[in-house]
């Protein structure tokens, strides 16, 4: 690198020792920073100068009064709005005025409110709904960018007066609502008044049933011994009248004894009758006795079933007047809570009706049993007395008509006696119906008793929910809900008006936040300018090194990097006047200035990196290059719209192109530094260098031939600019040298058939090539015009310019290679020599 810092002091010190060149030199390192700088400062704060912007505004709304709203002019209330807005510059004319002022340029647009703005604002109290529109007219040729911004005025108008009108309507919505939330309060402590009143009235009633159940439960329980004695009581009057039957059946005995015996008459019929009187007597007191006891438990059971019937129909009663209460309650409160516990309270009085009616016809059914039975023992009672009166007058008369009436009284007796055993025949299956009743009422007793207790776990419930509901009612008057709708009745109207013009707030809090807008494009501008500087560079210094009598010879790598050192020195210069110039003359936000000047300072090194070695291994063809990729950079680095908002082929490109991770690290720099974004960026920036170094140190030696073509044949027009230490290099192969020297004509032969061959075709072959590169790109540009994906053909018609352009330079750098070899092969054996040795010292290092 020794002979490398050698060139790059003399070429410090020729600038130094001349003035005009220090003057192009300050002046090369001075300008980049100037396209940087105008451009942010002309981009610091454009929204700030919107006010310059005229728009003008034609009112011709009649306006509409309304009963509800009343008067209404909605154009005035805008009109009078925007002359206190200073955001745009408003300028209030008619409307012909407006319409024709856009038109001639002289506003960038124009709002028109119609004359029915107003009415069809109101239109929707009638129902005849009509949208309110003003009509809005825009200049788009005068500027790109003044539509946008005035878009945002006319949007602007039109949330204004969405606003006003929500802002209105809110505050009639309030005033009415209050209204209506006073008269809601009023019906509600009514209403509540009302339901606690039937609820505690309904849970009074409860006490009452609860009472009522109990009281029948203790009255069953009774009934149920009751039964059990009465049951006792039939047993014992069975076993009575089959002894009857039985003292009867002897009476009979005695009888047919005493008709068998008439000789002892006398004495026989006597003791016969005697002993039939007081069967008879015994009969008649114990079928007394019996039948006072059954009468007695009979009429216990009465009174006890009687009771427990009356219990029943209370219960009854009062069930249906709960049902009466709940069933007003559940049709007042939403949502018939109260349905589930009414249903199952009417299947329970129905259990009750069904239950009361068993009851009521099994204590009939008593009732008859028993009159049959006491009707049965009176006949017996009858007939017995009958009996014992004829017996008293049979043995009275016994010796007046003993003999001539003796067979009549064993005849009545006898009768007597059938009669008695047909009435107890009839008493014990009496007995038997009556108990059978009696088991049938204590089943129904059993099953009263469990409904009882059923209905009064229900009545538990209901009376449980009751108390809850009493509870829940009571406080109501200080539960949020109704503390709210009393609160709204004290709402103000007006405030109720100023929310609802602006219901939602928007609370932005932003992350690295930027100051203004200069600050935001900096790091754009600042990379673009730094880009543009080194293509200055290549345009105002010489790319090839000359010798002088200091430096005499120098390698092809010692040459590159001599002129390397001073383009990056300058570079560098240039970067850290635009970095320098950026925080403290423009005095953009920069949260880490050091950083944002580094970050200039390394995509200057880059930057120029990538240009010099383009521009010196492709000669003019490389500076293209270099336009060519600051135009695909400017769209495709995001530095000014979003890369997700670009077409797709720049999105592709995005990761490709250095400005995108020199315009990142800058931002970083500028809005402050998360984690290791920024030295990522740098990192990525930095593999370009390779890239940059392998093109101009390894593909460069390849292209001498190439280079000296260009050269060359820029500098036979005069007109273009070429180096002339480039021509001097021409590059011999060896390959071709050994050749000629091993035969030469032989090797001439062939190197002439070829030439012929390829001069036969040379002339078809250009004309071709530029025929194509006319006739090719047209077609693309066809194509991109009636096919929807342009971005595609406009890539490929750039990329068929570029190959039909390289296809010439190979076509022409072929038709100069056989030249040279040509030239070659008519040289002298010791002039071919020569010339082989030159360029051998040449490929060493030596010139």
């Amino acid at each position: 690198m020794k002979r490398a810092f050698e060139i790059f002091r003399r070429d410090v010190n020729r600038l130094s020792h001349n003035m005009v060149a220090m003057i192009v030199t300050i002046g090369v390192c001075l300008i980049p920073s100037l396209y940087a700088w105008f451009n942010i400062a002309a981009n610091y704060d454009p929204y700030a100068n919107t006010g310059n912007i005229k728009i003008a505004v034609a009112n011709a709304d009649k306006g509409t009064e309304n009963e509800l709203i009343g008067e209404l002019n909605v154009g005035e209330e805008i009109v009078q709005n925007l002359k206190k807005n200073d955001s745009l510059g408003w300028k209030f004319t008619d409307e012909k005025k407006a319409v024709q002022g856009v038109k001639s340029g002289k506003y960038y647009a124009a709002i028109v409110i119609p004359e029915d703005f107003s009415s069809s604002f109101v239109s929707i109290l009638s129902g005849d709904m009509k949208q309110p529109q003003f009509e809005y007219y825009l200049n788009e040729k005068k500027n790109a960018i003044a539509p946008k911004v005035t878009g945002t005025g006319a949007s602007t108008i039109q949330e204004q007066v969405n606003e006003e009108f929500i802002a209105a309507a809110a505050g009639s919505v309030s005033k009415i609502l209050g209204q209506t939330a006073e008269q809601m309060g009023t019906q509600v402590d009514t209403v509540q008044e009302s339901l606690i009143a039937k609820m505690q009235t309904a849970e009074e009633n409860l006490e009452e049933y609860q009472v009522v159940l109990e009281n029948l439960n203790k009255t069953i329980d009774g009934s149920d011994d009751l039964i059990n004695g009465t049951q006792e009581t039939l047993d014992a009057l069975k076993s009575a009248v089959a002894s009857g039957a039985k003292s009867m059946n002897n009476g009979t005995d005695i009888l047919a004894s005493v008709r068998n015996s008439v000789g002892a008459l006398s004495v026989g019929l006597s003791d016969g009758l005697t002993q039939g009187a007081d069967a008879l007597s015994g009969i008649s007191s114990a079928v007394g006795t019996d039948l006072g006891k059954l009468n007695e438990k009979v009429q216990n059971v009465n009174e006890k079933i009687g009771n427990t019937i009356t219990s029943m129909q209370d219960l009854i009663s009062k069930n249906e007047e709960i049902l009466t209460v709940l069933r007003e309650l559940d049709n007042q409160v939403p949502g018939n809570p109260l349905s589930e516990i009414i249903e199952k309270l009417e299947t329970e009085n129905q259990r009750h009706k069904e239950i009361l009616k068993n009851l009521q016809t099994g204590n009939n059914s008593i009732g008859n049993a028993v009159n049959t039975s006491v009707q049965g023992l009176n006949q017996i009672a009858s007939v017995i007395q009958d009996g014992q009166k004829n017996l008293q007058t049979s043995r009275a008369s016994f010796e007046k008509n003993v003999l001539p009436s003796l067979n009549q009284s064993l005849d009545s007796f006898a009768q007597l006696s059938g009669k008695v055993s047909g009435v107890l025949a009839g008493v014990e299956p009496s007995a038997e119906q009556l108990k059978n009743v009696t088991g049938d009422l204590k089943q129904t007793l059993s099953d009263t008793k469990t409904a009882m207790e059923s209905t009064k776990e229900a009545l538990d419930d209901v009376q449980k929910k009751l108390n809850t509901a009493i509870t829940d009612l009571g406080a109501l008057q200080s539960s949020d809900i109704y503390l709210s709708l009393k609160e709204l009745t004290k709402k103000d109207t007006g405030e109720v008006a100023e929310f609802m013009h602006s219901p939602v707030q928007l609370e932005t809090k932003s992350f690295y936040r930027v100051e203004n807008y200069g600050s935001a494009m900096a790091p754009f501008y600042t990379n673009l300018a730094i880009w543009v500087g080194g293509i200055v560079l290549i345009a105002i210094f010489k790319m090839e090194v000359d010798k002088d009598e200091k430096i005499k010879s120098f390698t092809v790598t010692q040459g590159y990097f001599g002129r390397w050192i001073l383009y990056i020195t300058t570079g560098l210069i240039q970067a850290l006047i635009i970095c320098l110039g950026d925080i403290y003359l423009l005095k953009i936000q920069c949260k880490n200035p050091a950083a944002f000047v580094f970050a200039g300072l390394f995509a200057s090194f880059v930057y120029v990196n990538l240009i010099y070695a383009l521009s010196i291994t492709f000669k003019h063809i490389g500076k293209a290059l270099s336009v060519i990729l600051v135009i695909l950079q400017i769209p495709g680095s995001a530095g000014t719209y979003p890369i997700e908002m670009t077409p797709a082929f720049f999105q592709f490109v995005h990761p490709l192109l250095p400005f995108t991770y020199g315009i990142n690290a800058m931002r970083e720099a500028i809005a402050g530094i998360y984690g290791m974004h920024y030295w990522k960026n740098i990192l990525c920036l930095a593999v370009f260098l390779p890239i940059a170094l392998g093109i101009g140190l390894l593909l460069r030696p390849h292209l001498l031939n190439l280079n000296y073509l260009f050269d060359r044949k820029l500098a036979e027009t005069d007109l273009m600019i070429c180096e002339e230490e480039g021509m001097q290099r021409e590059k011999i192969s060896l390959s071709t040298a050994v050749k000629i020297l091993a035969g030469q004509d032989e090797f001439r032969k062939s190197l002439n058939d070829k030439i012929e061959k390829f001069q036969s075709n040379y002339h078809k072959k250009i004309r071709r090539g530029f025929l194509a590169i006319v006739v090719i790109p047209i077609i693309f540009l066809i194509l991109m015009f009636s096919i929807d994906s342009k971005m595609v053909f406009l890539v490929l018609w750039i990329a068929s310019i570029i190959l039909i352009a390289l296809y010439l330079i190979v076509v022409e750098y072929i038709h100069e290679s056989l030249k040279r070899k040509k030239r070659l092969s008519e040289m002298s054996d010791e002039v071919l020599l020569k010339e082989v040795k030159e360029n051998t010292q040449r490929g060493e290092g030596e010139q």
